[in-house]
């Protein structure tokens, strides 16, 4: 579980999940091509790793000049934990920590300017069949994966993007 975590939250980690969500299947060299800056040795490391706690797995292979290179994908687009409450308590808690850190860093950096940056937080309470529910998500993911496709222009600034799903707990 610790390890799951790990990986969820690692952002060289979720860089290469994000890629193989809208690829659908990637190879080494395909992860590599797309991540110029993470060293190789990085992603091997990072993709086995995934492969050890079950978020990718190897979905086929192919000859390429006589060596056997693997086909990734990710096994679920909502890779989240499915053990106890325990650990699904402890990877929400990692995971806004994350965020919370991410916020710290941003405002102790002296040049932090909300608006220029376009921070911001939304909270949608919202009551959905889960089909609908569903047909939503997708829909979300449809855009979001529009604009992970585009070509980076030269002004481009990173920016996370967090869909939470959080229960709702109160009666419609």
């Amino acid at each position: 579980m610790e390890k799951l975590i790990k990986i969820l939250t690692d952002p060289v980690s979720n860089r290469i999940i994000q890629r193989m969500r809208i690829k659908k299947k990637m190879t080494i060299a395909e992860i590599l091509a797309e991540n110029e800056k993470i060293p190789r040795a990085t992603v091997y490391r990072k993709v086995e790793k995934m492969l050890e706690v079950g978020a990718i797995e190897i979905v086929g292979s192919r000859k390429v000049r006589g060596q056997t290179e693997n086909i990734y994908a990710i096994k679920d687009v909502f890779i989240s934990t499915s053990g106890s409450r325990e650990d699904g308590l402890k990877f929400a808690t990692v995971s806004i920590l994350r965020i919370m850190d991410q916020f710290n860093t941003y405002y102790q950096s002296g040049d932090a300017d909300v608006n220029r940056d376009k921070l911001f937080i939304l909270n949608y309470v919202i009551a959905l069949s889960d089909a609908d529910f569903s047909d939503m998500m997708s829909d979300i993911l449809k855009i979001v994966d529009s604009y992970q496709k585009k070509k980076v222009a030269s002004d481009a600034k990173i920016r996370n993007l967090y869909l939470l799903s959080a229960p709702g707990g109160e009666e419609l």
